[in-house]
């Protein structure tokens, strides 16, 4: 099966590839070496936007269609497809925002040539830019390609600029290859980015259109195959697909222990919801057999707020109602995972908690204060026994390592997250839009699906345990954690349609099952 290709009928697609702007060039240029030609793999990304333009519409005869194009290749894409969309039975305007007789590659100027000679309706500069997008039905962004960076500047601002306000007008837009202004690699949007309505990338999906900001200008992605030759060599980025993210199979006589043992420990006096809320995801999520470890202040309230499935056991609480060091706990080897950090508080003796189970557990989830307690000496992260997953949000994130502060932590994740996950030998989930799961050899999932619903208080302690759950007989631990993800996102994706995005992370937790079970036997989701 190639890289771009469907899946074919007997291996459904567990991941696709998802390249930054260096990979994408690798593949045109090893599809070139392979005999293809730079003007045939244009003719077939203009194919691809064609018709995305047409479907888009719904209609083909009398469409009026502005496309504006740059000087680069994502231009000569515009010039090529042209053609295609008059012989359709649409009308077109192109404005080539930089002029006409601007030096572009051989590609393009072969296209640009083709529809100037066939007397092709053509502005050159960007005065007539308010006139044709008035004008337009559909407005075709084909400024700049996956090579630029930044916002976007002088001509292609100003025509940027243009296409956002009929955007907001409500003129639908067309991205080629990815919005103007937004990053291939990190998902940045400069400022002035283009809003796509829908975004035709070709050969393969780009990173930037699952990283946000960039997700929220792409709209929905349709990824044009380049041909067979179109190849941008080994990839480490993925996404999941649903048969990809689908959970195993129970065995018919699969007991509790055989499903997952789970050790939460969690909570303290003001934060029981957090423990609870753990311990119901890893029980929702499919384990076995869930036991809470909270301050004995709290055991009766975690208990009465969480599944009657789950046991809670009291450990002793300091005067604050935090635990108060790590006697007393559930032997942490004799579980399958621990999960430690909702609603823990951030004293010495949770301190100590967590640096006893570093040691101890065979495999280790560490969320929210069981991480804070690192950020004065976030290296300590190194130090552990067996499998450690990470699930911080961006200003967790800047706390063991990640950044200044939440911002930059959140701006530099691409290729932070990655770095601290080879250093800290663990699995981190940087928690946000577009959620990233990075392992320490190197490999990465963005996760397609979530929105406003995981937004709200609990989700976060709530996926805690779903990972605990998913981890706990996986042999790939860093797959089973981005698969993890990927559930947690599209039940609250789930819960959240219909909704405006106003939900709890008890909703979640009860559409869990549901969405487990769609994946399973292979019907849509969300």
């Amino acid at each position: 099966m190639s890289r771009t290709g469907g899946p074919s009928m007997r291996e459904p697609q567990l991941a696709f590839p998802l390249l930054d702007a260096a990979a994408a060039r690798a593949g045109d240029q090893a599809a070139v070496a392979a005999g293809d030609t730079w003007q045939g793999l244009m003719t077939r990304a203009a194919g691809h936007l064609a018709r995305g333009v047409l479907r888009l519409a719904g209609r083909r005869y009398g469409l009026r269609v502005a496309i504006l194009v740059g000087k680069g290749d994502n231009g000569g894409d515009g010039w090529t497809a042209a053609p295609l969309l008059r012989a359709a039975g649409a009308q077109v305007w192109i404005v080539a925002v930089d002029g006409t007789d601007v030096e572009v590659s051989e590609a393009t100027a072969t296209a640009r040539r083709a529809w100037l000679k066939a007397g092709g309706r053509t502005s050159a500069g960007t005065g007539d830019l308010a006139d044709v997008l008035a004008w337009c039905d559909v407005a075709v962004d084909c400024l700049l390609g996956t090579g630029a960076r930044g916002a976007p500047r002088g001509a292609a601002g100003e025509a940027t600029a243009a296409l956002r306000l009929a955007h907001g007008r409500g003129t639908p837009v067309v991205a080629c290859d990815v919005p103007s202004g937004v990053s291939a690699d990190d998902g940045s949007a400069g400022e002035g980015a283009v809003q796509a309505d829908l975004t035709v990338t070709f050969g393969a999906h780009k990173r930037g259109l699952l990283l946000h900001p960039g997700a929220q200008h792409a709209g929905r992605i349709v990824v044009g195959d380049l041909g067979v030759h179109y190849d941008p060599g080994p990839v480490s980025w993925h996404g999941l697909t649903a048969a990809g993210a689908a959970p195993a199979d129970l065995e018919v006589d699969a007991d509790k222990r055989a499903r997952g043992t789970v050790l939460v420990v969690a909570g303290a006096v003001g934060t029981s919801g957090a423990a609870s809320l753990a311990a119901t995801g890893a029980l929702r999520a499919g384990a076995g057999l869930v036991t809470v470890a909270a301050p004995d202040p709290v055991r009766t309230e975690v208990a009465a707020r969480t599944d009657a499935g789950v046991m809670v056991r009291g450990v002793a609480g300091s005067d604050d109602g935090e635990l108060a060091g790590p006697s007393g706990l559930p032997d942490p080897s004799e579980v399958d995972v621990v999960v430690a950090g909702p609603g823990l508080g951030r004293g010495s003796g949770v301190r100590e908690v967590v640096a006893h189970l570093r040691g101890s557990a065979h495999r280790l989830v560490l969320d929210a204060d069981a991480l804070n307690v690192h950020r004065e000496d976030p290296q300590a992260l190194a130090d552990h026994t067996g499998d450690l997953v990470l699930t911080p949000h961006e200003r967790e994130l800047a706390r063991i390592g990640g950044g200044d502060d939440g911002p930059d932590a959140w701006a530099h994740r691409v290729e932070r997250v990655p770095d601290l996950a080879a250093r800290y030998r663990a699995t981190i989930v940087a928690k946000g839009p577009g959620t990233m799961v990075a392992a320490p050899d190197g490999r990465v999932w963005v996760c397609p699906h979530g929105g406003p619903a995981l937004g709200s208080g609990g989700t976060g302690d709530a996926l805690a345990g779903i990972v605990a759950a998913a981890i706990a007989g996986a042999d790939d631990v860093p797959l089973a954690v981005a698969q993890a993800v990927w559930w947690h996102a599209v039940a609250g994706q789930r819960v959240g349609a219909g909704r405006a995005g106003r939900t709890t992370a008890t909703d979640l937790l009860a559409a869990l099952p549901g969405v487990l079970g769609d994946l399973l036997d292979g019907r849509p989701v969300p």
